[in-house]
């Protein structure tokens, strides 16, 4: 396969302009139909309970649909997954015109989409190293953080406002996601994405190609100390998000749920926005020499957000912002020098198989975070549960980088590196250990 040249880097950046248009109507979306669903119930537990069928069925399909997306035509897998997605809106706004949403509905539809994400997801991943030269791939990973903070920085304002503009009528906001999904496939038909050919020998089964990803990553292990920090940070950091909508209407807007919705555009507005300014601070900076440095200054600057918003005293919301600010730090720092190594040691044509074990691994307890989330703050006060998260945070990340090999994680891949060349035998499954 010839190598990523100016041309394919013009037809990603026409691609990912499509992509970008299409996650800011799902981002205004989703903050509308969160809201909604906050409205509906009033219960820590039935939000935990949205992320976790979104997320956690997003999780589970990810090891198939990555040996999928290496099998099949990448371009036809994004443009199926972005018309099924449509589809998804499209039925949901059927159902909101006709009144008949509940919110077990809702939660079948959040469960669906997280599966054909998955796909999607993975697609849109593997093609990237095979369009950007390998020498933007740092700074296109930034630009990419970049551009999806300022989305996510306007979005949760834009969903208030038209929740509140339409009065909650879901079914005329959820046309906003399929105009803007119609505007991600449109580029992804038009452009031409490379297809790696393979040598034509028989297919291996799903199994043996999962193991493959697995092996080329147990062979590594520096990947696997990195995955074992992101598979502990992905259960103690998410639970703020499950739990942001109540922590705004009782803890900083004293339950008055008109002031509640405004309040929480503003801390997800805060957070994207400080995630704009950390991935324009990589992109022009190149970021760190040692990308594990920054993988756990950006696992630590979630965790201390998470303790500042657990201390922010009832009403004063510049406290709650300056967590959110700082947990903004984490997704760019953390993910984009974790995201660099990745890029650089896994091979092309094996680049869906190994980063849908990755994922797998490192994200498999966040669907469980979210439930967990949902239980303990219907349990306990919601500032309790953060500081109790934070805090294990930064015991985790203390005892990581004295006791493991974290630290010198890149050292380790280099001399444990195998050319891109070689055959590696898959052994039996086994489940991978990934405890810090």
């Amino acid at each position: 396969m010839a190598e990523p040249d100016r041309s394919t880097f013009r037809n990603y950046l026409i691609f990912w302009a499509g992509q970008l248009a299409s996650l800011a109507g799902t981002n205004v979306v989703n903050f509308s139909l969160t809201w909604w669903i906050t409205v509906q119930t009033g219960s820590a537990f039935f939000l935990g309970l949205s992320a976790f069928f979104a997320f956690g069925s997003f999780i589970l399909i990810t090891p198939i649909a990555g040996v999928l997306v290496d099998r099949w035509s990448r371009k036809k897998v994004i443009i199926v997954a972005d018309s099924l997605l449509a589809l998804l809106s499209l039925i949901l706004v059927v159902i909101f015109f006709l009144d008949l949403a509940n919110i077990i509905f809702v939660l079948i539809v959040q469960l669906i989409g997280g599966m054909i994400g998955a796909f999607h997801a993975m697609a849109v991943q593997a093609i990237m190293p095979i369009m950007v030269p390998k020498d933007h791939l740092s700074r296109m990973n930034s630009l990419q953080y970049f551009a999806t903070s300022l989305i996510q920085t306007v979005g949760p304002v834009i969903g208030a406002l038209v929740f509140t503009f339409f009065l909650g009528d879901m079914a005329r906001i959820m046309l906003i996601d399929i105009g803007t999904y119609i505007a991600a496939i449109i580029p992804a038909i038009l452009i031409a994405i490379p297809i790696i050919i393979k040598k034509a020998v028989e297919k291996p089964s799903l199994r043996k190609e999962f193991g493959e990803g697995f092996t080329f990553i147990r062979n590594r292990p520096g990947l696997l100390t990195l995955l074992s920090m992101f598979t502990v940070a992905n259960f103690l950091l998410p639970g703020v998000f499950v739990l942001l909508p109540l922590y705004s209407t009782i803890v900083l807007a004293g339950g008055d749920a008109t002031i509640a919705v405004l309040l929480l555009a503003g801390l997800m507005s805060i957070q994207s926005l400080s995630m704009m300014i950390a991935s324009g601070i990589m992109t022009v900076w190149k970021g760190f020499k040692r990308n594990t440095l920054g993988v756990v200054l950006g696992l630590l600057f979630g965790a201390v957000g998470l303790i500042v918003l657990a201390l922010t005293p009832p009403g004063l919301f510049w406290i709650a912002s300056a967590g959110m600010f700082l947990i903004g730090f984490t997704l760019p720092v953390a993910n984009i020098s974790s995201q660099t190594i990745w890029q650089k040691v896994t091979p092309p044509e094996k680049i869906g198989r190994v980063f849908s074990v990755r994922t797998t691994i490192a994200q498999f307890t966040g669907p469980f975070a979210f439930l967990a989330g949902g239980i303990l703050g219907t349990i306990y006060p919601i500032p309790l549960v953060f500081l109790v998260f934070g805090s294990a945070m930064v015991i985790v990340l203390a005892l990581g980088w004295t006791f493991t090999s974290l630290p010198r994680v890149e050292e380790s891949l280099e001399e444990n590196e195998v050319t891109k060349e070689e055959e590696l035998e898959p052994e039996s499954l086994q489940e991978p250990s990934v405890s810090p």
